[in-house]
């Protein structure tokens, strides 16, 4: 059926159907909108929506953007990625807007793929240094959202967490708990989030006295195998007592490869994830984490992205969420 048979069966304009569809109602009787709602349940009419979006000069699709960190490897590898994707796609799709999710490798890729689709906006998680977001905004037209993006431009709009704060709590916290022989396991210090990180751990460290050890920084991926390789090395080398990663997945790895090596967590060694996200209640045993409020944040992302296309300009372009230490069963105190 089309508007054009609706609006024969209803005895009035195909413009009048569209005013129905597209609910303007103040240009219509409330008995014409009755009867067209009538004829469109009746007959199953499914409004075309690439029409319905071209008239009212919007797609309602909301671009979510992530970098491919992992080689080829799906964007949903990584757990952090996967549901804070999955959050924001709910929110969107509760606002009655399509999320459409993309992968990119490089500027060129993320240039070409904006320009390239009729969206009305984009949400950027984690955009990498090679994907230099002062450049991509000098390129493209749409109104983008960071998520953690610690690229210093004037003018972007970002959503961030206390990242320094978040290492600096929970290398606090074993001390506090009696632990001096404090391991760190993290990517390089390639980036902006990363060097916070590494600072809220080196301070709290230098705070409380206890001497820097470079020996116990460990290089890893954020991924499950590489937090199995940390956690066989440090239960096989027998210098720690705790161990604080930046990921939630690589912290769950070395509780696994440590305890491949018949190292009892924690008794033998203790574990701080970071990021709180859902498997750390699942896993054995249950993780002590740093926690950043993954909903808040894709909500914010969401809320700052329509303040922007609809012009209301009331939030701040940067926006900083505060963390805090989830305590759970994964530290043991040696005090």
């Amino acid at each position: 059926m089309t508007i054009k048979e609706i609006a024969q069966l209803a005895g009035v304009s195909r413009m009048t159907v569209s005013n129905v569809i597209n609910k303007k109602y103040s240009k219509v009787s409330k008995t014409t909108i009755e009867k067209v709602n009538a004829i469109i349940k009746e007959n199953n009419y499914i409004p075309n929506l690439s029409a319905r979006n071209l008239s009212a000069q919007s797609s309602k699709i909301i671009a979510i953007i992530v970098p491919l960190v992992y080689g080829n490897d799906s964007l949903f590898s990584d757990p952090y990625t996967a549901q804070i994707v999955g959050i924001l796609e709910n929110n969107l799709r509760n606002k009655g807007y399509f999320a459409m999710i993309r992968s990119v490798k490089a500027l060129s890729d993320t240039v070409t793929f904006l320009n390239s689709w009729n969206i009305d906006g984009a949400i950027f998680i984690f955009p990498k240094p090679e994907i230099n977001v002062n450049q991509l905004l000098k390129q493209v037209s749409t109104e983008i959202v960071f998520i953690d993006s610690y690229q210093e431009v004037e003018n972007s709009l970002s959503i961030n967490i206390d990242d320094y704060k978040g290492t600096y709590l929970a290398t606090k916290y074993l001390i506090e708990k009696g632990h001096t022989k404090i391991g760190f396991a993290a990517p390089k210090r390639s980036n902006n989030l990363m060097e916070l990180r590494y600072r809220g751990y080196e301070d709290a460290l230098k705070q409380s006295k206890i001497n820097f050890d470079s020996s116990f920084f460990f290089d890893s991926d954020i991924s499950l195998l590489s937090g199995i390789k940390i956690g066989e090395k440090i239960a096989k080398q027998k210098k720690l007592t705790a161990v604080i990663t930046t990921a939630d997945v690589v912290a769950i790895g070395i509780i696994d490869g440590a305890r491949s090596e018949k190292c009892r967590i924690p008794d033998d060694l203790s574990v701080i994830g970071f990021d709180n996200l859902t498997i750390a209640n699942y896993c054995y045993p249950k993780l002590t984490t740093v926690n950043q409020d993954i909903n808040k944040k894709a909500e914010l992302a969401i809320s700052l992205l329509f303040d922007r296309i609809e012009k209301k300009n009331e939030l701040p372009n940067k926006i900083k969420l505060d963390v805090s230490l989830i305590e759970r069963e994964s530290v043991k105190p040696l005090n």
